[in-house]
């Protein structure tokens, strides 16, 4: 009988400690921006919050919205400090992330640009190779043809003499 009793108080017990638990408040992220309205500085350290200079007040960050709707941007402060407003902010963010970007797209440019250059290049090698035989071979086919036609005239007594003079043609 005494371990059914003490299952039981064990039970009673975590039963009341569960609720005593549950019934101590948590602070809202909201309650816990209003709270910190003294400066700026001691708002902007919690990250879901924002200070807005229009009323000194602490204000809970909209997270579902991109922007603040209830404060000026040029009189709200949040991030890295209270001396750059959130207009700056945005402004100096998406010129940085312009710059990154741009300079991520001419990277990937030249990389491709390089190895398709390269593959040109043998393409081009390759072409030029091919080119050359076709312009040897020609070369060899003339000085054959060359040869005959020697051989022919030779046969023929059709030779030609290196003869200095020759006549003028009258016009």
């Amino acid at each position: 009988m005494s371990g059914r009793y003490l299952c039981l108080a064990v039970a009673v017990f975590l039963a009341l400690f569960c609720a005593v638990a549950a019934q101590t408040t948590t602070p809202t992220p909201e309650l816990d921006c209003s709270e910190r309205n003294s400066s700026c500085d001691e708002c902007i350290k919690n990250v879901k919050c924002y200070y807005c200079y229009q009323d000194n007040s602490c204000r809970l960050y909209p997270a579902e919205k991109i922007l603040p709707r209830d404060c000026p941007l040029s009189k709200a402060r949040w991030g890295i400090s209270c001396a750059i407003n959130f207009e700056a902010l945005i402004i100096a963010m998406s010129v940085v992330g312009g710059v990154i970007l741009i300079s991520f797209f001419c990277c990937i440019y030249c990389c491709c640009c390089r190895t398709s250059s390269k593959k040109y290049d043998k393409e081009d090698a390759k072409i030029e190779r091919a080119r050359e035989e076709r312009r040897l071979k020609h070369a060899e086919r003339r000085a054959e043809r060359d040869a005959k036609n020697q051989e022919i005239r030779m046969k023929y007594g059709l030779v030609k003499e290196d003869n200095p003079y020759h006549r003028f043609d009258q016009n």
